[in-house]
């Protein structure tokens, strides 16, 4: 229990740094061609609504990457989404998993933190990753996103038609 509390607070160090080192200055993304999005596996997720949202932002599946925390210990990999849990992580706060040092080092135009609940895991990696935008949901820390979208993750329709809008009156879209 103590090593976990010591990681949880490593961790929460290591979000501050990287927020403290994010540019916020607008990084100019000329065409939405490259999308990732962030979910919190442990809840139920569909995947299929997932791909149909960066199919209507023109995304092809080949420049999509999703992501997931997940609490279970076994992660299966599946053709759609790679999986990580509080294991890829060091006591000191480091990532151990070569899924999330490959996602955070790989440049997006967007990534979608589609969470709606402060989780260390998830916050570290949407903190960490190199997308030009970060666009998530207010329960969030409003830190980590750019775009703040009003809706709820069970109404995936009302966030794709308020996505599209911003991403339009940002000429990203």
């Amino acid at each position: 229990m103590i090593l976990k509390g010591l990681k949880r607070n490593a961790i929460k160090k290591n979000i501050e740094s990287h927020l403290q080192k994010r540019d916020s200055s607008s990084q100019g993304i000329s065409n939405l061609v490259t999308l990732a999005i962030l979910v919190d596996a442990s809840q139920p997720v569909n995947t299929l609504a997932l791909v149909k949202m960066a199919n209507e932002l023109n995304v092809t599946s080949e420049n999509l990457t999703i992501i997931g925390y997940k609490e279970e210990k076994d992660v299966v990999e599946d053709k759609d989404a790679s999986y990580y849990t509080e294991k890829s992580f060091g006591v000191n706060g480091s990532v151990k998993s070569e899924v999330i040092s490959r996602f955070v080092k790989k440049d997006y135009d967007v990534l979608i933190n589609f969470y709606n609940e402060n989780r260390v895991e998830l916050n570290f990696v949407a903190a960490a990753s190199q997308a030009k935008l970060k666009v998530g949901f207010a329960e969030v820390d409003h830190r980590i996103n750019d775009l703040i979208i009003g809706a709820t993750m069970n109404n995936t329709n009302l966030f794709i038609i308020e996505l599209k809008k911003y991403l339009k009156i940002l000429q990203v879209i």
